[in-house]
């Protein structure tokens, strides 16, 4: 295998495919990468066994063929060259990397020795296709929400759900939800549920932050494994073999009291209220209230032995007042991830879930369990 490319395109499409690179493994050669070389295109595939990412990028192709290369040390050696041509040239024995003036052999692994990389089964009814754009999007929205509590595993996922020519993405940890939904090309009778495991979510964010936002993925989804592909990526991963909690019916059907805010200003004062949680006191037991008057949400704080402090931001109610509490990293997390300049809070009362909404995009709905005052 002989190939030719830019520096730049190389080390750019290089940090994506380590993304699946095994950091520490028992199995030597899943720390090296599996380069391949055809035509005017070269691809770059990783894998730990549990997922496997695969970038297909333009390149000079002057010999086909494949070689296995260490991955750090390859990064290594890229990422410290001048912005001028690469080339990687196969011999017998080893690998030889040139740019410029330098020069570098190292050490091929054995192409026997790698495992066999899933494609996506070729069937009818069992994927979606959706930009990186509206993918990245949904994910930003729900993502945040899972579990990072590994006794529950399951719950440190995003579910993905197709039905009714809709994709529905889900993210809980028990004590807040968040899901959001839209139309995608698919047949209106594919009904299909994947459990996605957090590893694979935080990978697949960092891909789609690269890609051109029309770039158009297919999801596919298998018995055991999802597939995210698209002309120039690749990914696989096993599913999470589980039970999903059924989070619609968490869901409040009605609401007592509304209230639509600024956005940007309930942000900024949630945050200005946690900040005396700085110091003092375990962020599991932090507690931000919310008191509804009439036309104002005042936020106050508390930590014993510190002091208090207390904030306040202008809104449209309706239903009457309302005290309740809630553990602010929770609603910094939810009002950060929107775009829209409102954010709607529905409420039953002070003991019940409380809903928030974007008038923006009706498909979405996040929800946060209240902490005892």
């Amino acid at each position: 295998m002989k190939i030719v490319c830019k520096k730049g395109e190389l080390v750019k499409n290089l940090q994506m495919a380590l993304l699946s690179l095994s950091p520490k493994t028992m199995l030597p050669h899943l720390s090296f990468l599996l380069m391949e070389a055809e035509e005017n295109e070269v691809s770059i595939t990783s894998t730990d066994l549990e997922v496997s990412t695969k970038i297909r990028f333009e390149a000079d192709v002057e010999k086909s063929g494949q070689i296995l290369i260490h991955g750090d040390l390859f990064n290594a050696l890229t990422r410290a060259q001048e912005e001028k041509d690469i080339t990687i040239e196969e011999d017998s024995d080893n690998i030889k990397i040139k740019c410029g003036k330098f020069r570098a052999t190292v050490a091929k692994g054995n192409l026997g020795d790698y495992p066999q990389i899933p494609i996506p089964p070729k069937e009818k009814d069992n994927f979606v296709k959706v930009s990186a754009f509206h993918l990245q999007e949904m994910l930003n929205k729900t993502f945040f929400a899972a579990s990072k509590d590994d006794v529950r595993y399951v719950l440190c996922s995003v579910y993905f759900g197709v039905s009714k020519g809709k994709l529905t993405l889900a993210a809980t940890d028990g004590k807040r939800l968040s899901t959001t939904s839209r139309e995608v090309s698919t047949a209106k009778s594919v009904k299909l549920g994947a459990i996605v495991p957090a590893k694979t979510i935080n990978i697949l964010h960092k891909v789609l932050s690269t890609c051109d936002e029309n770039e158009e993925f297919t999801v596919t989804i298998v018995e055991n494994s999802i597939f995210f592909s698209s002309a120039k990526v690749m990914m696989s991963s096993r599913l999470i073999d589980g039970t999903y909690p059924d989070f619609k019916n968490v869901i409040p059907k009605t609401s007592k009291i509304k209230v639509v805010t600024n956005k940007e200003e309930l942000l900024k004062a949630t945050v200005r209220a946690s900040s005396i949680f700085q110091v003092g006191i375990s962020a599991v037991t932090n507690a931000v209230k919310y008191q509804l008057k009439k036309e104002k949400l005042v936020i106050s704080a508390s930590s014993s032995g510190f002091g208090e402090c207390e904030d306040e931001v202008e809104v449209e109610s309706s239903g009457g007042t309302l005290n309740i509490s809630f553990n602010p990293v929770f609603v910094i997390d939810i009002l950060k991830h929107l775009e829209s300049e409102k954010v709607v809070m529905e409420f039953t009362d002070s003991l019940n879930a409380a809903v928030f909404k974007t008038p923006s995009d009706e498909s979405f709905l996040s929800l946060i369990m209240p902490m005892r005052q």
